[in-house]
């Protein structure tokens, strides 16, 4: 009866163990993930209209590069609900009494955009009456402005019916409507680019809000990662055991890890509960939240440059903004972290440079030096920020050198529309080593160096087990022309230590030139996008690849020494695909990670305002149709075959519901994190947008609905099963080996 009831209870808290509360499956982490920053820039003409349902909106017209762009706004909270670029820049702008828009551009052409549907209304424009049109300029006859002080007068101006306090860098009123009852809509906008919204009601102030659009149009960036004290810490004892024998570090490493047990305790006051609590349900408080975003290197802030010459620092992880400073250049080229992420380095096309104090990054920084260097226009550090490469307006060059002697050669790139040349730094001296005109009416339209990250795999494996080895030399780089004349384009890859040629090709399918072209290089791959319109209008995605033979096993290279960009003398055998994409391609950029063991995977800013990525597997350039496919070929890790065109998949769409407006000079990134299967991707330009990816599936990192408490069940259930079990165990072999039956 007691083995009968003991082994009933191992089963019920088995039981229990695996019965307990069941997480839920599909679990929305959009904003846990993401952040989208939707601005609307500088406020040009504001209006207000009234919906369907009754309620009123703001109609905002701002610019979006040289376009105009037409925003619509809850009136009641000041989130954007939608927004429409314009295929012109409004110079003017009235309101017809038809609920509609007139805009006029600079040359006099005006278009009429429906408030209700933002739908352009056509062959209208000749048969609207002057007269019926109400400027979006606002009435400033019933407003004074006296010191810091906004009055706004009844009908007849002789009273003041409403009295606000202006803030310190008020700017101007861009918006003031007053209704038939007498309750009236102000919009006042500052020198930071804040534009506050006042709603009165009965001459009393009833609804306010605010919205920032100080961090619109982005002209540079620097990210820099959160310091991490605890691995400060470790270092240092690690170093300080090494300089102890071996009963002194066992003895030191004792004491330090009481220590940390007596400061966890501690942390949760002495509480048993608490501390089953967090093992059960593995809920981490904010200060653990913190330190586990650091340790993992999601904990980065991005620093950011305006068209405006301001310059942010915001929370890489929720875009919330930290500091702001406002440096009046509004030519800013550059912002680069140096001195081990210690100063920030700002450098315009004017050539003034400063130099900030970021070693607390999280407090405003202070100006450590400014400088004053020739105009120029091209800027590129190297060697860490230690070094800056400028390209001066008078097409000479010259290195700034700001700290240190260079401890190695670096080439150093420039391109314009009609050049390309490299330049070798050595012994702080600056060598011209090759340079590239362009003949006729070709243009360069897409440039881009061979990304540096690390490199894990030496070949490609077969589906045979055979090998092609990759052709990994480091100086490469690939750039696009287009002949104007002839609608051609042409990709060539090139050797940046000597200039030479190593493959190109040719495209005659009447691309479109005026489209957005783009490239990118990876490890021994080039991949390029561009717009055709022969045969038919389509999007088309390139990838050439690159090996040192398509004979399997045969290695050319020799993997013992580094190597060397004046000695080289093997060329790659080259395997090229073309693709076609349903969606017009803005721009590409790679993913990146700390050690390139996770899939490589291509990010695509769309120009319908998503942000998707392929996975390289995908844009393969060896694939072949299925009919062509040998049994080996199937058998290949991640290979399947050829088919001309590839779909958007909903779960590669990185932006999930939001629209990105980035703007015609935007910035497409990848950094990586210190957890390899994450990278963090962002886009940089009138709205910024960031987001976590991870191409192969976050492998490293436990997510927070794993059943934590569930496992630590089972696992004490099977423990408590079998301390009741083996006494049953030991009856019974003990019986055996008598003879003995049950």
């Amino acid at each position: 009866m007691t083995r009968a009831f003991s082994f009933l209870l191992g089963l019920t808290l088995l039981a229990l163990a695996n019965f307990g509360k069941v997480l839920a499956v599909f679990d929305d982490e959009v904003d846990s993930i993401d952040w989208h920053l939707d601005n609307i820039g500088n406020y040009e003409f504001v209006l207000s209209t009234v919906v369907e349902d009754g309620s009123d909106q703001l109609v905002i017209v701002s610019s979006l590069g040289d376009k105009s762009l037409l925003s619509w706004v809850n009136s009641t909270d000041g989130k954007v609900l939608d927004r429409l670029p314009l295929d012109i820049q409004a110079l003017n702008a009235a309101t017809s009494s038809h609920n509609e828009l007139i805009l006029v551009n600079e040359d006099g052409a005006r278009i009429i955009v429906d408030l209700l549907t933002g739908s352009e209304v056509p062959n209208r424009i000749e048969s609207i009456d002057s007269d019926i049109l109400s400027p979006c300029r606002p009435d400033m006859s019933l407003i004074q402005l006296a010191g810091k002080k906004l009055k706004v007068l009844d009908q007849n101006k002789e009273q003041v019916v409403f009295l606000h306090e202006l803030p310190e860098d008020f700017k101007e009123v861009v918006f003031f409507n007053s209704h038939d009852d007498g309750d009236f809509d102000i919009i006042i906008s500052t020198d930071s680019q804040k534009f506050h919204f006042l709603r009165v009601a009965d001459y009393r102030l009833s609804q306010s809000w605010t919205r920032d659009e100080s961090v619109a149009n982005i002209k540079a960036f620097a990210f820099v990662s959160a310091k991490d004290s605890s691995s400060a810490r470790l270092f240092a004892e690690i170093s300080q055991e090494e300089s102890l024998n071996f009963i002194e570090a066992y003895a030191y490493r004792v004491r330090q890890n009481v220590q940390r047990l007596t400061s966890y305790l501690a942390g949760k006051n002495f509480s048993v509960g608490s501390i089953v609590k967090e093992l059960l349900l593995g809920e981490d408080d904010e200060v653990t939240s913190l330190q586990k975003d650091i340790s993992f290197g999601f904990m980065k802030y991005l620093i950011v440059a305006t068209d405006k010459g301001k310059i942010l620092n915001l929370d890489a992880r929720s875009g919330k903004k930290i500091w702001s400073i406002d440096t009046h250049l509004e030519d800013i080229l550059k912002l680069e972290a140096t001195s081990f992420d210690t100063e920030l380095l700002v450098i315009t096309k004017s050539g003034t440079s400063l130099t900030f104090e970021i070693s607390i990054i999280e407090k405003e920084p202070f100006l450590l030096s400014k400088s004053k260097l020739p105009a120029n226009s091209f800027v590129e550090p190297f060697a860490d920020g230690d070094f800056v490469y400028l390209e001066l307006e008078d097409h000479s060059k010259m290195v700034l050198n700001r700290s240190r002697k260079a401890s190695e050669d670096s080439f150093l790139l420039y391109h314009d529309e009609t050049q390309l040349s490299s330049h070798l730094y050595k012994n702080e001296a600056l060598e011209e080593t090759w340079r590239i005109y362009l003949d006729g009416e070709e243009k360069i339209l897409a440039f881009c160096e061979r990304d540096q990250s690390p490199v894990v795999s030496l070949g490609s494996i077969l589906g045979n087990r055979t090998v092609l080895y990759k052709y990994l030399y480091p100086y490469l780089a690939a750039y696009i022309t287009g002949d104007s004349t002839t609608n051609i384009m042409t990709v060539r890859i090139i050797d940046i230590a000597t200039g030479e040629l190593v493959h190109s090709v040719s495209h005659n399918d009447t691309v479109d030139l005026t489209s957005s072209i783009n490239l990118v290089v990876g490890e021994n791959w080039v991949v390029y996008t561009y717009f055709s319109n022969d045969p038919l209008p389509e999007q088309k995605i390139g990838v050439i690849e690159l090996y040192e033979s398509l004979t399997p096993n045969v290695r050319l290279s020799s993997g013992s020494s580094a190597a060397d960009p004046l000695s080289n003398v093997l060329r790659p055998e080259v395997v090229q695909k073309a693709y076609m994409y349903p969606e017009t391609i803005k721009n590409l950029a790679l993913t990146k990670t700390k050690f390139g063991i996770t899939i490589r995977s291509v990010v695509l800013e769309l120009e319908n305002g998503q942000i998707t990525s392929l996975p390289k597997f995908i844009l393969n350039a060896r694939r072949i149709e299925e009919s062509l496919m040998s049994a080996d070929d199937k058998k290949e890790f991640l290979n399947s075959p050829y088919v001309s065109a590839i779909p958007v998949s909903d779960f590669t769409i990185l932006t999930h519901h939001r629209r990105v407006l980035s703007g015609p000079n935007s910035h497409l990134i990848s950094v990586p994190t210190n957890l390899e299967s994450t990278s963090i991707v962002c886009s940089l330009g009138h709205d910024l947008f960031c987001t976590k990816v991870t191409p192969s599936s976050q492998f490293d990192k436990l997510k927070p609905s794993f059943q934590k408490g569930q496992l630590i069940s089972t696992v004490v259930g099977l423990f408590v099963l079998c301390f009741f079990i083996r006494p049953m165990v030991d009856t019974k072999k003990l019986k055996t080996k008598w003879l003995v039956k049950s």
